[in-house]
């Protein structure tokens, strides 16, 4: 009997298969939990990892919020103290960053900027600080921070001798030379009416280098017209031909007959003495010379550092009327001294008062005292405007304005006939007062009129309100009368600071006609100064509105005077007048058309002549734009004039600093010449000598509240990430 054999697998075939297909599985599954776990993990990192750049992007944002804080402190004149050191926050999105600033040990430094850098060889204050800065996540967690080491200087404009925030425009018809640096954040133009501009250093002088910048291109020709004229000559970082020791010059051409803008691989023939495109420079705002709202409707919230520093604050008030002085008249505008916060300081005022009718101090009678360089004249005093009646309105100056009448000014000004030393002249311009005015014990009318006649801006066309001081008369009665107004060598912020201000109803006129003008102050009374002392006083006269200054103006120990000082004079614009316009005595004082009194009259026919004139100041001020077919006169009219200049000279020493558009004056430059008739009778050109003040190249010299650009950078970055 044959069997049959079942062909199936045995048993413990099928077993191992069955322990097979579990292992099989098994691996299977770990290989997907593994895949898992890693696709997880690999997600948590990468989530982990975008956070964390997420945090240490919004922590970088911390640190630069912290430099950014301090440069701005520095930009108020200020350094950081007390509470800038506290902890801060700002929220990035859902995270929380807090920064803190911390102070390096050694603050703060003097250094001199190195060669090889922008702006190498001026002087500057360095700070050092470091800010630490992390970022908190919504659950609590601290995911990155950062710090950083870093620096914040300042470098001092008036080390310039044109510092421009808008367009600059250096367009000279006569031959004009600039010794030293010049810069704009705008645009800079150069040409020069078919004469020459030269742009050099000046060893004789103490100016060793040369340096043109712009934060946006260079031009050769002008900004108005597409004309390119004259030649434009500019010393390169070079010096390989003689005279050795004095830098090389080349000319900047036109290469044709438009204005053109001159390529980067131009200007590097120049070795790095002209550069261009460096971008904007943060430089303080035009209203750091502004006073405080209580104050003048042109003011602001938060006054400016001028205003808020300043060592003695003068206000006149137009429309309000102030007490009789002595012996004079009722109803004269107040002028007064008041605080910081703009309530008037009534010891102070009283002071004022003194000053102003302290006759035997101004005629030199007290020993030891006085007297006036300016014997005679009241050292405050305003100029008023001719009344309505008078027929002197805008653009009226001759014909039917008799403005030259005592009696076109409300109320009449005093008739000086009978009064000793008058000269004979009984109208409102001869103001010399001459002995025995104020000499004697009694006050007599005209002592106590604190006002003069009208003085016609042609540019403006308009009669000029204008407060008038004479700086160096109060410094040195203040000296000598127990210093009611500031402590004579007070050097707190460098030096003493006067802030001066027309407040009337249009304070805050685009078009007004206040204005404060300063005279008498051929020397500044401080003791010692520039090349006396190793850190002199100085003295900064600063206003909002627009600023006249008349005659030498800290000329030092000529006319026996004392050493030059530290000075700037600050306002809405810059007006010079010659030290001929108030002629001295009688020789040049015959009649009424005296001093302002000669505003009015045609340039030609002698009355306007201006005469040699030296000024040692830093001017800050502001500077019209030009437009297309309307030039602002360029570098060369940034001091404003308004007297017949022809064969004198303005002999200038200082630095031209504007930080934008004038807000008070709009006047337009005409030209030069010209007459009533014409309508274009404002000035004729002086030579400009103007040199930039060595002295200035140190920081001790310089005068108090020197405006500053801020420079901030990084020397040291770390970051921690978790």
């Amino acid at each position: 009997m044959s069997m049959t054999r079942r062909n199936s697998p045995p048993l413990n075939e099928r077993g191992m298969a069955l322990i097979g297909v579990l292992v099989l599985s098994a691996l299977l599954m770990s290989l997907a939990i593994a895949l898992a776990l890693a696709v997880r993990s690999d997600q948590q990192m990468r989530g982990a990892f975008g956070s964390s750049i997420t945090g240490f992007y919004a922590a970088e944002s911390g640190l630069n919020m912290g430099m950014g804080e301090y440069r701005n402190i520095f930009l108020e004149y200020n350094v950081p103290s007390g509470n800038d050191f506290n902890p801060r926050t700002l929220t990035v999105g859902n995270r929380t960053v807090t920064y803190k600033l911390s102070e390096r040990a050694g603050n703060p430094q003097n250094i001199v900027i190195p060669s090889g850098e922008l702006f190498s060889g001026l002087n500057a204050i360095q700070y050092r600080y470091i800010v630490n800065s992390t970022a908190t996540n919504a659950s609590g967690d601290v995911e990155a921070g950062v710090g950083a080491e870093f620096l914040v200087g300042y470098i001092p404009l008036f080390q310039f001798v044109a510092f421009y925030k808008n367009d600059l425009e250096i367009l000279p018809g006569p031959n004009m030379t600039l010794n030293g640096r010049v810069h704009t954040n705008g645009k800079l133009y150069l040409s020069s009416s078919g004469n020459t501009l030269t742009i050099a250093d000046n060893p004789a002088q103490g100016v060793y280098t040369v340096q043109v910048s712009a934060g946006q291109g260079v031009y050769r020709g002008r900004k108005d017209t597409t004309v390119c004229d004259g030649t434009v000559t500019i010393d390169m970082l070079e010096d390989k031909v003689a005279p050795f020791g004095d830098l090389d010059p080349k000319t900047l051409p036109c290469n044709g007959t438009t204005t053109r803008l001159v390529p980067q691989s131009e200007l590097a023939d120049w070795k790095g003495s002209i550069i261009s495109n460096i971008g904007n420079i943060a430089i303080p705002e035009p209203d750091i010379i502004l006073p405080p709202t209580s104050v003048s409707n042109g003011g602001t919230a938060n006054p400016g550092v001028y205003w808020d520093k300043a060592d003695l604050r003068i206000v006149a008030h137009p429309g309000v009327a102030g007490p009789a002085l002595g012996g004079g008249p009722a109803g004269l505008m107040l002028i007064d001294v008041v605080t910081a916060a703009g309530v008037q300081d009534a010891t102070k005022t009283t002071a004022l008062r003194n000053f102003m009718m302290d006759g035997r101090w101004n005629e030199g009678e007290l020993a030891s005292k006085g007297p006036s360089r300016m014997r005679g004249t009241m050292p405050i005093f305003y100029t008023d405007v001719p009344n309505a009646a008078s027929n002197c309105g805008p653009g009226v100056y001759s014909g039917a304005c008799t403005h030259i009448n005592r009696t076109n000014y409300t109320p009449n000004l005093p008739d000086r006939t009978g009064y000793t030393g008058n000269n004979a002249n009984s109208g409102a311009y001869a103001e010399a007062m001459g002995p025995g005015f104020l000499g004697g014990a009694a006050v007599a009318t005209f002592d106590g009129d604190y006002r003069r006649g009208g003085f016609y801006n042609h540019r403006e066309k308009k009669w000029m309100l204008l407060l008038n001081i004479n700086i160096r008369d109060l410094i040195l009665w203040n000296k000598e009368n127990g210093e009611p107004f500031f402590a004579h060598n007070d050097n707190t912020e460098g030096g003493l600071v006067i802030f001066a201000t027309v407040a009337g109803p249009n304070s805050n006129s685009t078009n007004n006609n206040y204005g404060v003008r300063i005279f008498g102050s051929n020397d500044i009374p401080l003791t010692g100064g520039i090349g006396i002392s190793a850190d002199p006083t100085g003295v900064t006269v600063a206003t909002d509105q627009a600023m006249y200054v008349i005659g030498d103006y800290n000329r030092g120990t000529v006319n026996g005077g004392v050493a030059r000082q530290p000075a700037s004079i600050i306002g809405d614009s810059i007006n010079v007048m010659s030290s001929n316009y108030w002629r001295s005595g009688a020789a040049g004082c015959t009649d009424q058309r005296c001093r302002d009194g000669q505003s009015s009259l045609d340039l030609t026919g002698g009355r306007r002549t201006g005469a040699n004139t030296w000024i040692n100041a830093a001017f800050l001020g502001g500077v019209s734009n030009s437009a297309v077919g309307n030039y602002n006169g360029g570098l060369e009219n940034y001091p404003r004039f308004h007297e017949d200049w022809s064969g004198t000279t303005l002999n200038y020493q200082g630095s031209f600093v504007s930080l934008g558009d004038t807000k008070h004056v709009n006047g337009a430059w005409c030209g030069t010449g010209g007459s009533n008739s014409s309508g274009c009778n404002i000035y004729n050109p002086p030579t400009r000598a103007w040199n930039f003040d060595p002295a200035f190249n140190n920081a001790a010299n310089l005068p108090p509240l020197t405006p500053r650009f801020v420079y901030v950078q990084q020397v040291l970055f770390t970051e921690d990430f978790k």
